[in-house]
């Protein structure tokens, strides 16, 4: 009985030995997970597993961000997970089919980024390289350092000069970037200097003459006229590093002040236009007008006009250059000078100086009338190799000179006679009745043959006033 007791016992332990052994060697060698099956309506389906890794770097930098917090998502699954030290992160997902997810990154201190995928049951799924750009405290993007500066905004396009009554000081604004056309933020801050390019000369200052780029990477300036008008430029410049940056120069308009009775002028296009009997002709009068210093005076300035013949503009604002234009109109009343004569009208331009007086600018417009042609004597005979003078006279009705461009033309027809002096003449633009008479000499070429053939001189003028011709009939031996 004892010896039977022995062996069941010593068969229980082999038993319990070999047992053990077996569950020890499934558990070291097993690799192998097995899918789960899920049985439902419409029959079984099978969850596999599915691996999905990235990793989240800096986009500025290229610098792995740890601790990014990384969200895969759907409608019926949330997981979420970290990155580490290295940026990357992984996590798993059962799957029995082809699954739309969202994978949503973030991170203190950067922009958030959203990816849209599918990922395939079973079938590991790379998000590749997420590029997080970061903020700064304030929400603008960190910068590089400065490799531009350029004009950012100018408060006015011009200034006049000190005393014009004008703005005299405009602010220039300078922003410098990196290289990705990013704003220098303060930790790249840099100080900018600022300088003259060309400029009138007449004691401008620029202030400060340098300053530090703000949070935004911009810096400021201020120009402020002296005594003379012209064009100022100002250059920006920084220095990082070994390098030097300069801005293009920025040009600012400096005008001139008050009108100055000394530099106030005016002048008609023409002197003389044919508007006596010719009414709706016009001729452009022109004011020029310049401040104490020579300069022209500031934009817009005013010129008042007044006339004694026809109509004439009221009133013109003058330009950059300090120049203005009105249109003098041939129309009633003619003009009649008491002192020069009919045809002669006075045009007076008037504005106010810096001490509130008025200054004027006269000028003086002949207003010409149709033409009339004379000539002295009417009748000649021109001896055997002698000569003959004759006076023309070309004017208009009041004896004024004709407009200029009109041509005055002396031709002769006869044999053997000729003709010499102011035979082809244009008249200039003018006042003067020294351009009213002409004198010319007909002549016999040949002194051999003494016989007596008739002769005729045309005498025609063509021009803005009209056109009239005569003719003249002789002999010449």
């Amino acid at each position: 009985m004892f010896r039977s007791v022995r062996l069941k016992s010593i068969a229980l332990i082999v038993l319990l030995f070999s047992f053990s052994i077996l569950n020890y060697n499934c558990k070291v060698n097993s690799t192998i997970t097995e899918p789960t099956v899920v049985t439902g309506i419409g029959g079984t389906s099978t969850n596999q597993s599915s691996i999905i890794t990235g990793q989240v770097i800096n986009s500025l930098t290229g610098i792995p961000i740890d601790s990014a917090i990384v969200q895969i998502f759907n409608s019926s699954l949330s997981l979420s997970t970290y990155t580490n030290t290295l940026g990357k992160f992984t996590d798993s997902v059962q799957l029995s089919s082809n699954t739309n997810f969202t994978i949503y990154v973030s991170k203190s201190g950067y922009q958030q980024d959203t990816i849209a995928v599918t990922i395939n049951a079973g079938i590991n799924y790379s998000a590749g390289v997420v590029n997080l750009i970061p903020t700064s405290s304030s929400g603008q993007v960190p910068s590089g350092n400065p490799v531009s500066i350029f004009l950012f905004s100018q408060s006015t396009q011009s200034i006049g000069v000190v005393g014009s009554g004008s703005p005299e000081t405009a602010t220039l604004t300078f922003e410098a970037v990196d290289s990705s056309g990013t704003p220098i933020d303060l930790n790249h801050s840099q100080s900018v200097s600022f300088s003259f390019g060309a400029q009138p000369g007449g004691g401008e200052i620029l202030s400060p003459s340098s300053v530090q780029t703000n949070d935004i990477g911009q810096a400021s300036v201020n120009i402020t006229s002296g005594t003379k008008a012209g064009v100022v430029q100002i250059l920006a410049k920084l220095t990082t590093g070994t390098q030097t940056i300069f801005s293009m120069p920025v040009s600012i308009a400096i005008f001139g002040g008050f009108p100055d009775a000394n530099h106030f002028s005016i002048a008609p296009s023409v002197f003389n236009f044919p508007g006596y009997n010719i009414f709706g002709l016009t001729d452009a009068i022109n004011v020029y007008v310049g401040d104490k210093y020579g300069n022209p005076v500031r934009p817009k300035t005013v010129v008042y006009f007044t006339t004694s013949g026809g109509i004439i503009g009221g009133s013109a604002s003058t330009d950059q250059t300090g120049t203005g234009t009105v249109n003098l109109l041939s129309a009633a009343p003619v003009p009649n000078d008491p002192t020069l004569g009919p045809g002669f009208a006075r045009i007076v331009a008037s504005t106010a100086d810096e001490n509130k007086n008025t200054i004027t600018a006269p000028t003086v417009v002949l207003f010409s009338g149709t033409p009339q042609l004379t000539v002295n004597p009417t009748t000649f005979n021109i001896p055997n190799g002698g000569k003959q003078a004759f006076n023309v006279t070309l004017s208009d009705q009041n004896g004024n000179p004709l407009a200029g461009g009109t041509s005055l033309t002396i031709a002769v027809t006869g044999q053997n006679v000729a003709v010499q002096g102011e035979t082809s003449v244009t008249l200039p633009d003018t006042q003067s009745k020294t351009w009213t008479h002409f004198t010319f000499q007909a002549y016999d070429t040949s002194d051999t043959t003494n016989v007596l053939v008739p002769v005729s001189i045309t005498i025609s003028a063509n021009g803005p006033n009209g056109n009239i011709e005569t003719t003249i009939y002789g002999t010449s031996n």
